[in-house]
């Protein structure tokens, strides 16, 4: 017994052994892809690097962040990315919920709409945000010109900030919300239908089965999700780049993500743009932990 036990356990450790052998390349792999660049960055933003010039770089401590704390570009970033956010979040949530929920009914045609709603999700962000970029134009733009018709004098939307930020959520939720729809529309499936069947039979109304019954199952993957675009949202950069011209009008659009890309692409200060890339790293870190408790807990 003692023996059998013994060479099961030698087999288990060979085995395991085998595993860590096999795995070893794509763990390497992975530190050259992202551990190198990201201690790259972290000792460039000590340092005083610029491109383009041919003075060499010294080491200056913590100036690059003390510079990124007290510079108001780097705090309307972050304003600027919430506020996306926020009005992503609003707008995609009930949508993505609704769709899902009118899909699920499977009405005629059900199938169609939702091939047609799926086509978004297909597309690259740089095709999305040029095809948005001309629809949005002022003076030939299909949108003001639909406006126009009903009577409503279209903004200039991408020449002034309100419109701006309304537009690239618009074109963040045009390609997100497909996304949204699928994930609940998944959760909806595997959902008992036991408990909706008893809060009709004891009276209650469609809206008060949905608040009161399939909400509140819905809760947990409805969190992930939000983690899930809030994460995507902090990290948008083609789309704002193509539709908005680097976060324009000025920097109305400008995102953290943008400041650290006109930083370092824009000005060649790359040691600045390091130290605000490690800033981005430390705020999305939380973000990140929340994202991953909500997907334990599915």
């Amino acid at each position: 017994m003692t023996s059998g036990t013994q060479r099961s356990n030698d087999i288990d450790r060979q085995t395991r052994r085998m595993a860590e052998l096999l795995v070893t390349p794509s763990w390497l792999l992975i530190v050259v892809i992202f551990a190198v660049p990201i201690l790259v960055a972290f000792y460039l933003s000590f340092r005083n690097e610029t491109l383009g010039t041919f003075v060499p770089g010294h080491f200056i401590g913590l100036q690059n962040y003390t510079t990124a704390l007290t510079d108001a570009r780097f705090w309307e970033s972050i304003g600027t990315t919430c506020l996306l956010i926020v009005m992503g979040l609003v707008v995609q949530i009930p949508l993505g919920v609704a769709l899902a929920l009118l899909i699920e009914k499977n009405l005629p045609g059900t199938q169609i709409f939702r091939t047609a709603l799926m086509v978004p999700m297909l597309l690259t962000p740089v095709a999305v945000g040029l095809i948005w970029r001309f629809m949005f134009d002022a003076d030939l733009g299909i949108i003001n010109w639909a406006l126009g018709i009903l009577g409503i004098q279209g903004p200039n939307w991408l020449g002034a900030r309100w419109p701006a930020l309304l537009a690239v959520t618009i074109v963040d939720s045009w390609q997100s919300i497909p996304f949204i729809m699928l994930t609940i529309l998944a959760a909806l499936v595997g959902l008992s239908k036991g408990p909706a069947e008893a809060a009709a039979i004891d009276g209650a109304n469609t809206f008060q089965i949905f608040f009161y019954v399939t909400l509140p199952s819905l809760q947990k993957i409805i969190l992930l999700i939000v983690m899930i675009r809030i994460i995507d949202s902090l990290k948008m950069f083609d789309l704002i780049f193509i539709v908005t011209s680097k976060g324009g009008p000025g920097t109305a659009t400008q995102t953290l993500g943008m400041l650290v890309y006109n930083t370092g692409f824009g000005f060649f200060q790359t040691s600045r743009a390091a130290a605000l890339g490690v800033l981005m790293v430390i705020l999305v870190s939380p973000i990140y932990w929340l994202w991953r408790r909500a997907a334990r807990e599915q």
